[in-house]
């Protein structure tokens, strides 16, 4: 299994001079995939990769104190930086109103790219393997996912790398006994309470007893084959979405009525991408209202509410229009903005935001200058590793914001703990890049993309132009 990774596989995930951090559970997968990388960091010094551990403690079972300790002895053997988390992970599913998994899963995701960040690392490694492929595949199947659901989990994808995919449990079982690797079993894991439990432990079984002996082989061959098939839609999609999309007077998304043309496997997907833009639903618009929409067949007059937004089809094209402005606020809301450095003017709201490197701050804690303006202090370094580019725009729907030591909460949520009022929240410039929403004036900052001592430092400005903007009603 080794020699296959670090001929085949490793060079084709780490380029060199990457920092890479390794999530370590304690558990057999884990502790194989840190042992290899470890390896190939020793073997391949020319390469210059550097790894760093992370853990997390999730303040459930008695025996995760020794996984603990499993883990920082290992990294001490190794001499590899190693970061400890812990936290309560019932109490914040119970807080976020998730089950125990999708919580503890967004909390760890949260703290590790807080960690990505703050140590400059450029991949995250985690342990995920071809039993893991095949349940999450089985999964999305019953759930009825397309062809993108179904190709299952990417060996590399949005800065994580999962370089155990091809491999098997007994694989990496072996790998443990051969190098004779300590790790701790985690017994919730042979609970068939959750789902994902039940495909593991009793699906996935029945199915290589009954159908196929191969059958995470043959699941796993079909995700990669889907795959291929979903990197090639994906550059038809982007062709075709330059083509047809539109926008209006007050940049409302929109496509032409000639995309209704396209074959149904790139429209469904256009229509997708439109709806994410406009209501920031990163899993996308469910197939019934695709066929709904698609449905319509373009003709002109056809109009449909659906979550979180109003489709309307005109005679130039189909119109994606968020719930979030209303019409009594439009008159304060403005089109997306993309911000160079220097000024820019926002009439609607008479204030002028501006992008310097300099700034003379009265205060240390970035909140505003000696003439009152408001001031946010980004680290360049950190903005550099987010592709696109810084814009200001007011709130749409599904809008979150990444808080330092929670994770990402709604804006809905911010606003309400910050206390400001409904009758000012659609008219509020907010700081975006991409998806994320990194300032929002007089009210908070994210937790991403700020400085500490060593990166050069963004001064993002606001500086109000009469007394009568938005910003002083809140």
């Amino acid at each position: 299994m080794y020699e296959k990774l670090r001929t085949h596989v490793l060079p084709q995930l780490i380029p060199p001079n990457a920092k890479v951090m390794v999530a370590v559970s304690g558990g057999p997968d884990s502790i194989a995939l840190s042992h290899i990388l470890w390896r190939y960091v020793r073997e391949e010094r020319l390469r210059n990769i550097s790894l760093l551990l992370t853990h997390v403690h999730h303040g459930v079972r008695k025996e995760s104190d020794n996984e603990v300790l499993l883990v920082q002895d290992m990294a001490a053997k190794w001499e590899i930086p190693c970061i400890v988390h812990s936290f309560d992970a019932k109490k914040y599913a119970k807080t976020m109103g998730q089950s125990f998994q999708e919580a503890a899963r967004e909390w760890r995701y949260s703290r590790w790219k807080e960690d990505m960040l703050k140590e400059g690392c450029t991949l995250l490694a985690t342990a995920h393997h071809l039993g893991d492929q095949a349940e999450t595949i089985l999964y999305r199947l019953l759930r009825g996912s397309g062809s993108a659901g179904l190709a299952g989990i990417y060996p590399c994808k949005d800065s994580i790398i999962r370089p155990l995919l091809m491999f098997g449990k007994t694989d990496i079982l072996n790998y443990c006994a051969r190098e004779d690797l300590p790790y701790a079993l985690d017994r919730s894991n042979e609970e068939p309470v959750y789902i994902r439990n039940r495909i593991r432990l009793e699906l996935i079984p029945e199915l290589e007893r009954g159908y196929n002996p191969r059958i995470q082989e043959a699941l796993g061959r079909t995700g990669e084959l889907l795959r291929w098939d979903e990197e090639y839609l994906a550059q038809q999609v982007e062709v075709a979405w330059k083509q047809h999309h539109i926008k209006d007077s007050i940049g409302t998304v929109g496509l032409s009525r000639e995309v209704f043309t396209e074959p149904a496997a790139i429209l469904s997907r256009l229509l997708r991408k439109a709806a994410m833009l406009v209501t920031g639903e990163q899993r996308g618009l469910g197939f019934t209202y695709v066929a709904k929409i698609m449905g319509s067949k373009g003709k002109p007059g056809w109009m449909q509410d659906l979550p979180g937004m109003t489709v309307k089809i005109t005679d130039e094209g189909i119109w994606f229009n968020c719930y979030a402005a209303p019409i009594q606020v439009l008159n304060l809301a403005f089109p997306e903005i993309a911000l160079d450095m220097g000024w820019t003017e926002i009439p609607s709201l008479k204030l002028d935001i501006g992008l310097f490197e300099e700034w003379n701050l009265a205060s240390t804690n970035g909140n505003s200058d000696r003439f009152g303006n408001q001031v946010a202090v980004f680290s360049r370094k950190f903005l550099g590793q987010f592709s696109g580019q810084l814009v200001c725009r007011t709130r749409r729907q599904g809008d979150k914001m990444w808080l330092q030591g929670v994770g990402h909460k709604s804006l809905k949520k911010v606003f309400q703990e910050e206390k400001v009022s409904n009758k000012v929240r659609d008219g509020l410039p907010l700081i975006a890049l991409g998806a994320e929403v990194l300032w929002i004036p007089g009210v908070r900052q994210s937790g991403l993309c700020r400085p500490d001592q060593s990166t050069d430092k963004v001064y993002c400005v606001l500086k109000l132009q009469t007394e009568g903007s938005n910003l002083n009603s809140l």
